[in-house]
């Protein structure tokens, strides 16, 4: 795992060149026993439970940390002019500046490359926020056509993966606005630029986020009313059929009495009478029903509505 990294023809490069580094990589004890400032100690002391992106000014540079959007990765950094110092026990950092030598990044000092890390960990970002609508379509999709009941555990993956996301771009953003500001010479100019053009691209991907919360929040209302009105239907199922069984009861519950001289009892053919009167009202109540669009989840009743309008 490469540990040093240095500028070969204005390009990131892996290792030292002539005993001259730009970049390097050390671990959080091997940090700590360099002797820091106050304030990088500071920031250091945070790294493991730093719940976002931020940078501190010190009387050298500065010093920072950097956590991915699901908060479980993290690592330090401490910048000077003459050089970047990443401190990482994992492989974070060696991994993405792998990435940024492969892409023949372009570095003009200590605060190009950690422009260039930065911009590598945002590589995969626009197709991550992609997949991330495709989701939210699909179930859109599935709530639309009722055939089937979405993942109600990817919807709420999504949602923490873009709050933790939404925390990410935030310190970002501030991070590279304060370096791409300034001027104190700590980083170059062409260095500046580059850091401009990376706060852009997080401005971008902070609105394509933001859009793709309020969908998701579309969603969700959309998914909730499914639910509800899929209950309303049930209700109304149940309200049809107790309305219907209701007159039987009644009939069934006059005829249950042992009173002398009741109607129909004496007669050959009252039971069958009995028999037709309850059919007879079982038909009356489910035409009834049928007209008023009660018996089609509602269906009927919408067109019937759309007819009228």
């Amino acid at each position: 795992m490469a540990r040093a990294w240095h500028i070969a023809n204005g390009h990131l490069a892996t290792g030292e060149k002539d005993g001259a580094r730009v970049a390097a990589l050390l671990r959080l004890d091997e940090a700590r026993s360099r002797p820091l400032s106050h304030t990088q100690r500071e920031v250091l002391d945070q790294l493991e439970h730093a719940a976002m992106p931020f940078l501190e000014r010190t009387s050298t540079g500065a010093a920072g940390l950097v956590v991915t959007p699901s908060g479980r990765r993290r690592f330090g950094f401490i910048l000077t002019t003459n050089e970047l110092l990443l401190i990482d026990d994992g492989d974070i950092c060696a991994t993405v500046l792998g990435r940024a030598v492969e892409d023949r990044a372009r570095v003009e000092g200590p605060a190009g490359a950690l422009c260039a890390l930065l911009r590598e960990l945002l590589r995969d970002h626009p197709a991550r926020l992609s997949r991330m609508r495709e989701d939210f379509e699909l179930m859109e999709q599935q709530v639309l056509e009722g055939r089937e009941r979405p993942d109600r555990r990817k919807m709420m993956a999504d949602s923490r993966r873009m709050l933790g996301l939404d925390t990410f771009y935030q310190g970002m953003s501030d991070l590279a606005a304060e370096l791409a500001e300034d001027d104190s010479g700590l980083v170059a100019p062409a260095d500046r630029t580059r850091l401009r053009s990376l706060a852009r691209l997080l401005g971008r991907l902070a609105m394509r986020l933001e859009s793709l919360q309020d969908y998701s929040l579309q969603v969700h209302s959309l998914y909730q009313e499914s639910i509800d009105v899929r209950q309303n239907n049930v209700m109304q199922w149940l309200t049809v059929v107790t309305t219907i069984v209701m007159p039987l009861t009644l009939v069934t519950g006059w005829y249950g009495m042992n009173f002398p001289h009741m109607a129909l009892f004496d007669v050959p053919w009252g039971y069958a009478a009995v028999i037709v009167a309850c059919v007879v009202i079982v038909a009356v109540e489910v035409a009834f029903f049928w007209h008023h669009g009660w018996l089609s989840f509602g269906e009927r009743r919408r067109g019937g509505g759309e007819r009228r309008g």
